[in-house]
């Protein structure tokens, strides 16, 4: 009996010391672990988040020119900034023929840009920048788009494009306001007078011409090129036109109160630093017998679209 409780007495403690030893084990490897593993705790403070650019129209939706001048087209953007609409400090825009592309640079016929746009609040968060373009009148007639780029106080910046429009056909004309014969007896033939007509528009033009006398009653009952101050009149056989220079009074084509072609094409303007196209016409008057004073007429051009 005393065997027996000796060998459980002995698997007691050898349980007991094997228990120990595991613990201290356990412990030991732990802390050893421990040395091995530290941790840094990482933070930044993100005082600036990107401008959303999320929409751009142009007005006019659909673009008329003015003939021989320029037209003012307004691309306008609406910008969200979770940094205040002060944020948005900026914006730039091209606004350009969608054929030709947004790359590149000033050209009067198909790109126009604005580096300085005006940006200004609609609300905490929200501005509006307005990119403004005084556009020729020679732009090309198409489809065009306007490109806009919005600026944080960054330099963080967004992009987008606006829907695509139209600049539409432009038919115009320029000729001076007077062509003055000069001073002629009756029965004298006047100098030879140039009188340019100019394209004002951004289309090819084929022109057409007619007269009157005066310069209220175009319907001319008495087929008459001018009407004199002083007594008598001159009739429309007497005033002549031709399209080069040089051929001679009996060689002109002559004037009428119908419009008429005059057989030529004027082409637009495409160069920026060019002078506008225009086709010079050569006109002469022959004063019949028994007329006086100052005489007057008119001369009506017409410019239409040549559709080549």
């Amino acid at each position: 009996m005393r065997n027996k409780d000796k060998t459980v007495t002995c698997l007691f403690f050898l349980f007991v010391f094997l228990f120990v030893i595991f613990t201290a084990t356990t412990m030991i490897s732990y802390n050893v672990s421990g040395a091995n593993n530290s941790i840094t705790i990482t933070k930044v403070n993100v005082t600036n988040t990107e401008p959303d650019l999320h929409y751009v129209f142009v007005t006019p939706a659909s673009i008329d020119l003015t003939p021989g001048e320029t037209t003012q087209v307004n691309c306008t953007g609406y910008v969200y900034d979770p940094d205040g609409y002060a944020d948005v400090t900026g914006a730039n825009a091209t606004f350009y023929d969608s054929s030709n592309g947004d790359t590149g640079g000033f050209d009067g016929t198909y790109r126009y840009l604005n580096s300085s746009c005006t940006c200004v609040e609609i609300s905490t968060y929200n501005a509006s920048c307005s990119c403004l373009f005084d556009v020729q009148y020679y732009a090309n007639n198409g489809t065009w788009q306007c490109n806009m780029t919005a600026v944080d106080d960054y330099g963080v910046s967004d992009n987008e494009n606006s829907t695509l429009f139209d600049v539409n056909t432009v038919v115009g004309i320029d000729v001076p306001a007077e062509l003055d014969y000069g001073n002629l007896s009756v029965t004298q033939y006047s100098s030879e007078e140039g009188l340019n007509v100019t394209n004002y528009g951004n289309v090819p033009i084929n022109i057409s011409v007619r007269g009157y006398g005066g310069t209220t009653d175009p319907n001319n009952p008495d087929n008459l090129s001018m009407i004199c101050a002083s007594g008598g009149n001159i009739s429309m056989e007497h005033e002549k036109y031709s399209l080069t220079s040089g051929v001679g009074y009996g060689s002109m084509i002559t004037l009428n109160n119908e419009s008429t072609a005059m057989d030529f094409t004027i082409q637009v303007k495409n160069n920026d630093t060019a002078i506008n196209n225009f086709n010079t016409t050569y006109w002469m008057i022959y004063i019949p017998a028994s007329v006086g004073g100052f005489c007057n007429g008119t001369l009506e051009f017409v410019g239409q679209e040549n559709p080549q």
